[in-house]
């Protein structure tokens, strides 16, 4: 792995204008913020409520709607933004006593999107004004379908529109002011609730949730959208979540979200073969205590089997990796198919190769597939895309369906045009002094969270003596912890263990993190990488 230090020379200049430290100052630094972002973010902005008019549409549309006595259909969407985003529509609809229903689709029977036939059966049943959210903007045949018979169509979505939207209001972040272009698909809906003075704290939380786990861009509003939902759990104001989260150590933060409670949203989704993801609406909504409780337990519960699955579907597929090739491409029948993305992710990371990976479904041979940063995997499979059945995707990571002859002829292809495109990839780290990391220039870093995408956490370096009081945790020799006060390093992955280490002068790669326990606040670095002193 090769590693470069970032510029941040202009921190002592961020430093004497916004009265910051030296660890803030060289950590905004390396955003290469605009001075209208640095004030951003230093300088916290109120937002108020957002006036446009697609939001005004909406609310106009449901004020007749109300009126005249329609009914409503919401078609959304089964990972964590779409089930938000439906929850956070129908409490507004509940709130003013319009009939309505929702329907979350099955990944694996119907797949993403909105399902023709869904629509026949909501008009069927008296429902005439359809509403999507998270999705719409690509369902040319299915609102065009709706339309024509007689239904009201409102596409709210946040997904790259590519050509004309079929439908009466579109409601956009492409549409928004520049503070509002970063929305998930419940961010807009959140936006929609706000504008009509229906907020509460559970549609706070369950936008929050939907930000991160869709993994927007923290700029603008959506900042104080996280902050919001974040400070509503903490004050337990939103039973569900305390519920989904029983094993929270509060204070929570945005770590805790992305890696314990969007995870357990998203299994039920992915394991759409056990568990039904209308149900994940049901829970948000409930202000059931009993029930609450036990539509949690069952979450709780899918998650479990889904990580069991996933811990002995990924040993089984690590095993059949050729390292020697550049592009894996890998099959196995018994996959779980909606553990393949997480699955090829984990591998991808590991083996810093691109790959893709494929398990029966209905006679074909459907896969997921991750890439590195310099490797655009949709470009790459431009010129197989003919021979494929379906597919999909972004620069990172793609959806492909083909049919089972066409395994070989894929894998050839891609280790074929991939060869010679294998470049090290070159992580950036900010350098950091000893005397940048004192406690109280921690603490103050931290009080500007959340943290995430567009002001993540860089990575930073840190030197380390030989003389450092170094150690290694339960009884495993490559648990490494370095205590440098006021923090601690810890490496438990890609290191030489203890005993290579002892004694020696090193540089540590790694992330800054802030733990809350029992009351207590701790602070780390999870290494990267350990480069020994030459």
């Amino acid at each position: 792995m090769e590693y470069r230090r970032i510029n941040t020379e202009d921190y002592r200049e961020i430093m004497n204008r916004y009265h910051a430290g030296s660890l803030t100052s060289k950590i905004v630094s390396s955003y290469g913020y605009s001075a209208e972002e640095l004030d951003s973010f230093f300088y916290e902005r109120k937002y108020t409520t957002y006036h446009h008019e697609s939001l005004g549409r909406i609310s106009d549309l449901l004020a007749e709607v109300r009126k005249n006595g329609r009914k409503v259909f919401v078609y959304g969407d089964y990972d964590c933004d779409g089930i938000c985003a439906t929850a956070i529509l129908v409490r507004c609809l509940n709130k003013l006593s319009i009939p309505n229903g929702f329907y979350i689709p099955n990944r694996f029977t119907e797949g993403y999107g909105l399902n023709l036939e869904r629509v026949r059966q909501a008009r069927e049943k008296g429902y005439d004004v359809l509403i999507t959210v998270d999705n719409g903007v690509s369902a040319h045949e299915a609102l065009k379908w709706a339309k024509d018979n007689g239904m009201t169509v409102v596409v709210t979505d946040h997904h790259l529109i590519s050509e004309g939207v079929e439908c009466d209001i579109l409601c956009h972040p492409s549409l928004f002011d520049r503070d509002y272009n970063h929305m998930c698909g419940a961010g807009v809906t959140y936006l929609l609730a706000d504008y009509m003075g229906l907020t509460d704290d559970g549609i706070r939380v369950m936008a929050m949730l939907a930000t991160i786990g869709d993994v927007m861009e923290l700029k603008g509003f959506n900042v104080q959208l996280v902050r919001e939902g974040l400070r509503v759990v903490n004050e337990r104001k939103y039973r569900n979540i305390e519920a989904l989260g029983y094993d929270f150590s509060y204070p929570v933060d945005e770590n805790d979200i992305s890696f314990r409670i969007v995870p357990r949203i998203n299994a039920v989704g992915r394991m759409a073969d056990i568990a039904n993801p209308n149900n994940v609406v049901r829970f948000l909504l409930s202000d059931n205590d009993r029930e609450i409780m036990t539509l949690a337990q069952q979450i709780n519960e899918v998650n479990k089997v889904r990580q069991n699955l996933s811990r002995q579907q990924y040993d089984m597929i690590r095993n059949e990796c050729d390292e020697t090739e550049s592009f894996l491409v890998l099959y196995h029948e018994g996959l779980h198919e909606g553990l393949t993305g997480l699955i090829a992710s984990r591998i991808c990371d590991e083996l810093k190769k691109p790959v893709i990976i494929f398990t029966d479904s209905e006679g074909v041979l459907k896969g997921s597939g991750r890439s590195l940063p310099q490797l655009n995997i949709m470009e790459l499979l431009e010129g197989f895309a003919p021979y494929t059945l379906k597919i999909g995707g972004h620069s990172q990571a793609c959806g492909i369906t083909i049919e089972k002859e066409r395994f070989h002829d894929l894998k050839v292809y891609l280790n074929a045009n991939y060869r010679g495109k294998t470049e090290e990839t070159v992580k950036e780290y900010v350098e950091l002094d000893p005397s940048d990391l004192t406690r109280e220039n921690l603490v103050e870093l931290f009080s500007h969270k959340p943290f995430g995408q567009s002001r993540a956490m860089p990575l930073i370096s840190r030197a380390i003596s030989g003389n450092a009081a170094f150690t290694y945790q339960k009884s495993n020799r490559n648990y490494l912890k370095w205590n440098v006060p006021p923090l601690s390093v810890l490496s438990f992955s890609n290191n030489l263990g203890y005993d290579h280490y002892l004694g020696k002068d090193v540089t540590v790669i790694g992330r800054l993190r802030e733990n809350n326990f029992n009351g207590n606040t701790y602070y780390n670095i999870m290494c990267d990488e350990i480069i020994e002193k030459n």
